[in-house]
């Protein structure tokens, strides 16, 4: 069986899940923004590391722990607040608990194509392979070149 809540009534709950709301959303715009400073930072030094060798860049895992980090506190204060009793406030986190687990996913993703390239596409060849080739005109092979 479910806490009762000792604060009684809805409004707290309510007002309580407005401030978490606010929280999550600060928490997920600041981790968001601090990739992006952190990415644009690494796009500026580009120049330095294209003279490297052109060997595929390892998996930044920096991202992923940032936004796994959010995502581990806003399930556990989401379970914490549904089992002291606050319903809305629980849901509402564990609403931006999925958000969350969907930016997770998606930053893990990006960091895995661009660590994973796809090999480039090999170069077209000739479909001529000798004097034993098929004449494509239709004619003999006395058309067809090496016949």
């Amino acid at each position: 069986m479910p806490a009762q809540n000792p604060r009684g009534g809805g409004c707290f709950d309510g007002l309580f899940a407005l401030l978490m709301a606010v929280a999550d959303i600060a928490a997920l715009v600041a981790a968001g923004l601090m990739l992006g400073l952190r990415g644009w930072a690494q796009s500026s030094q580009g120049g330095e590391r294209a003279s490297a060798a052109p060997s595929d860049p390892p998996m930044d895992w920096t991202p992923a722990v940032w936004f796994g980090v959010v995502f581990a506190v806003m399930v556990l204060l989401a379970y914490a607040c549904w089992t002291g009793g606050l319903r809305i406030t629980g849901g509402v986190q564990a609403a931006f608990a999925v958000l969350a687990g969907i930016l997770l996913s998606v930053v893990l993703a990006q960091e895995y194509d661009r660590s994973h390239p796809e090999p480039a596409a090999p170069a077209p060849s000739s479909t001529y392979h000798g004097s034993y080739s098929q004449c494509r005109s239709g004619g003999d092979s006395h058309e067809c070149l090496g016949g």
